[in-house]
């Protein structure tokens, strides 16, 4: 018997794409002046940054709108750097579900110790590397305090992410950087943050480094870089949005028992692990096209953008997606076995003889059907014409 395909609202797909917010101007007033004397950085970051082999102290991760604290999220941390294995106890857990999460690297598991439940979850992720103590050197760099002037240098660099993976903060309350601006770094001033000497690093646009625009301001150990305070703002819809994560209480290279990063589950504790789509990452398309039973569509992109990794889901929803990058723009096509809800008054374009709706934001999209499956193309840096001809260059192909 044929399974009728499933139909989702384009705009509840559009959900998953993470919100742009930002933080209140108040937030970049300090407690010293700009203008302090640039301090020589003669240490190689990168290799400071990923020498250490344990952070244990307290995070907190405060949200506000136009200045006025929306959530105020506080744990006791134990992170391992530049991996995903952490332990994370909320200090707040009565106003939270989850009141523990731990990590191996490969599984989390959510604990409410109270309910005596434990939900696992498995960790899925391409098949890349990170690249924030690279970045660090940069922003460093960038700031002019490995140059023994103190002039800025002229390097590409972007923003950090804004909240830790599995911070406890909702989705859509981590604002994202505009991947196609150039950015600006500016050493501000030495300061403390818990009493740890750190360097405040201002970034923000070169086109705009108005107090209104897109903002980050960072305060980075002076002994190995880690980001001890991490502010990001900006303005989205008339509203003044914050996100900002504070490490106090920090010690560095703490001897920490594996047992710190597995779950506490007695004899009465119950397991869950949710029914979720299993992923599966692959290197090229020709790779991803030989396991897969969803024909794979082969978009023409523009000539500067590079494969970065291919994906095959299964499960309730089966799908196969590419994704692309050329120097900080993004660009993925998308194909699944279930029918989007394009309304006839949303028809923004027609791609393969069907019509297709675009959605604009911070991650622009173009959607259509096609024999029963389900077309999307996304741009973050892209022109919203460039996504209609990536989208036409797959047409309604097999």
């Amino acid at each position: 018997m044929t399974r009728p395909p499933l139909r989702l609202n384009r705009r509840t797909l559009a959900a998953f794409v993470l919100v742009a917010v930002a933080l209140s101007a108040v937030l970049w007033t300090t407690g010293g002046a700009i203008g302090d004397a640039i301090p020589a950085v003669d240490a190689n970051v990168t290799e400071r940054y990923r020498g250490i082999d344990t952070l244990t102290g307290r995070q907190t991760v405060e949200i506000r709108t136009n200045d006025t604290v929306r959530s105020r999220t506080v744990a006791d941390v134990t992170l391992v750097p530049e991996t995903e294995r952490k332990r994370v106890n909320f200090r707040n857990a009565v106003n939270r579900q989850y009141d523990r999460q731990v990590s191996n690297g490969s599984t989390l598991w959510l604990h409410d110790t109270d309910g005596g439940e434990v939900t696992a979850i498995d960790l899925t992720g391409p098949p890349t590397e990170s690249r924030t103590a690279e970045r660090l050197q940069l922003l460093v760099a960038a700031a002019g305090l490995t140059d023994g002037d103190g002039r800025p240098q002229s390097i590409g660099v972007s923003p950090l992410p804004v909240v830790p993976r599995h911070a406890g903060v909702a989705p859509g309350a981590a604002p994202g950087a505009d991947a196609n601006r150039s950015y600006a770094v500016e050493f501000v001033e030495t300061d403390t943050v818990g009493g740890r000497e750190a360097y405040v690093l201002d970034i923000a646009p070169e086109a705009n480094r108005s107090e209104a625009g897109y903002r980050q301001r960072l305060w980075l150990d002076a002994e190995r870089f880690y980001p001890l305070r991490k502010q990001t703002a900006w303005t989205a819809d008339g509203t003044r949005r914050s996100v900002t994560t504070t490490y106090t209480n920090v010690t560095f290279d703490a001897a920490v028992s594996a047992d710190a990063f597995r779950p506490e589950i007695g004899a009465n504790t119950t397991v869950e692990r949710p029914n979720t789509p299993n992923t599966e990452w692959f290197r090229s398309r020709a790779d991803l096209e030989a396991r897969s039973s969803i024909s794979v569509p082969e978009p023409t992109v523009p000539p500067a953008y590079e494969l970065v990794y291919a994906t095959r889901t299964t499960g309730r929803i089966d799908g196969v997606g590419l994704r692309y990058a050329a120097g900080g723009r993004e660009l993925t096509m998308a194909k699944f076995n279930y029918t989007l809800d394009i309304d006839a008054d949303e028809r923004d374009a027609t791609v393969g003889g069907q019509p297709a709706t675009i959605d604009y934001g911070p991650t622009t999209s173009v959607s259509w059907n096609c024999d029963g499956y389900g077309h999307t193309v996304r741009g973050t840096g892209v022109e919203t014409d460039r996504l209609v001809e990536v989208g036409r260059s797959v047409g309604c192909s097999a």
